[in-house]
C-alpha cells in the first residue's frame, strides 16, 4: 500500500505496522505455551486464543526501522523475558537506591536507558492515537493526544524536543516472576490532566498530558528529573492486574482487595 507516512510524512510504501511491537507476542505467547505459542485476549465478553496482531499501514519501513532501533528493541531486550530473566530491574538493583521505602524502590536510570524507554512509551501512545486498530474481531479505540499529537510526533522524528506538558513514569514489578501480559494503552483523567497507561512484561508506563502534569513537580518524570527515576514496585502490577480482573468480570469489594499473584511460566524440558 503507497501512502503518506505518519511519521516522516513523505510518500512512501506503508508497511504493516504494530501498534505493539510483533516480538511482544511471540514473547508472551511462546514463554507460557511452546506448542501454541499464540496470546490470548481478554476482554470484557470474551477469551479467545489466536496469532491475530493488532496492525495498520501508517509508516514506511525507514520510520519502522527508527522505532526500532531508537526504542523497541532495547526495551524488548531489558523487559521481563520469561525464566527468571529481567536485566534492567537485575542491573538497577546493583546501584543505590534513591529512596529508603523498601515498598517502592527507586534508581537512577543512565541517559541511554531513559532515552530509550521514553521514545518506546511516547512511540506507543502515538501509535495509539493516530487510528483505531482492529483486533481479534473487535475495534481498538484510538486516544485523544489533542495538539501534543503532532508534538511527540516532532520528537519522534527528531525535529524537536519532548513536549512541555508531557511528562512520563517508568515502573518495573517487583514480583519474583512477573506475568507474562501486555494491555493496549487507556485514558483517564487525573484532576487537571490526561493520563494514558499500559503494561508490558514486567514494566508499566504512565504519560501525563496537559497544563495539571504533576511528575515533574515531584520528580517523577524520567524526562526531567535529575535524577531520572526508575520505580520497581508492585503498584505497576496491581493496576494490571486489576485491568484483567475487571476484563473477566471480577471486582474486589471496598473492603478488601485481591491478592497480587505471580506468573505462571511453563517450558518444555
Amino acid at each position: 500500500m503507497f501512502g503518506k507516512c505518519r511519521l516522516c510524512l513523505e510518500p512512501s510504501e506503508l508497511q504493516f505496522s504494530h501498534l505493539l511491537p510483533k516480538a511482544l507476542y511471540r514473547l508472551v505467547g511462546s514463554a507460557t505455551d511452546q506448542a501454541h505459542p499464540d496470546t490470548v485476549q481478554i476482554t470484557l465478553n470474551s477469551r479467545k486464543k489466536s496469532s491475530e496482531q493488532a496492525r495498520r499501514h501508517i509508516l514506511c519501513a525507514r520510520c519502522e526501522q527508527q522505532l526500532n532501533v531508537r526504542g523497541e528493541a532495547w526495551v524488548l531486550r531489558n523487559c521481563y523475558r520469561g525464566k527468571g530473566r529481567f536485566r534492567l530491574r537485575t542491573e538497577l538493583r546493583t546501584r543505590q537506591s534513591l529512596g529508603a521505602d523498601p515498598g517502592i524502590e527507586a534508581y537512577s536510570a543512565s541517559e541511554s536507558e531513559a532515552n530509550c524507554l521514553a521514545y518506546f512509551c511516547l512511540s506507543v501512545i502515538w501509535r495509539a492515537s493516530l487510528c483505531d486498530w482492529p483486533h481479534r474481531g473487535r475495534t481498538y479505540r484510538s486516544i485523544d493526544l489533542g495538539p501534543y499529537q503532532e508534538e511527540i510526533r516532532r520528537f519522534l522524528n527528531d525535529e524537536g524536543e519532548p513536549p512541555e506538558r508531557i511528562a512520563l513514569a517508568v515502573i518495573l514489578s517487583q514480583l519474583g516472576i512477573p506475568v507474562l501480559a501486555f494491555s493496549f494503552p487507556i485514558s483517564y483523567r487525573v484532576e487537571a490532566c490526561r493520563c494514558h497507561r499500559f503494561h508490558i512484561p514486567g514494566m508499566s508506563f504512565i504519560v501525563e498530558v496537559g497544563k495539571g502534569v504533576r511528575f515533574p513537580q515531584y520528580g517523577l518524570c524520567i524526562l526531567r528529573s535529575q535524577f531520572r527515576p526508575i520505580f520497581v514496585s508492585t503498584v505497576g502490577d496491581e493496576r494490571a492486574q486489576d485491568e484483567i480482573l475487571r476484563l473477566m468480570g471480577k471486582v474486589a469489594p471496598a473492603w478488601a482487595k485481591y491478592p497480587l499473584i505471580e506468573g505462571v511460566e511453563r517450558f518444555k524440558s
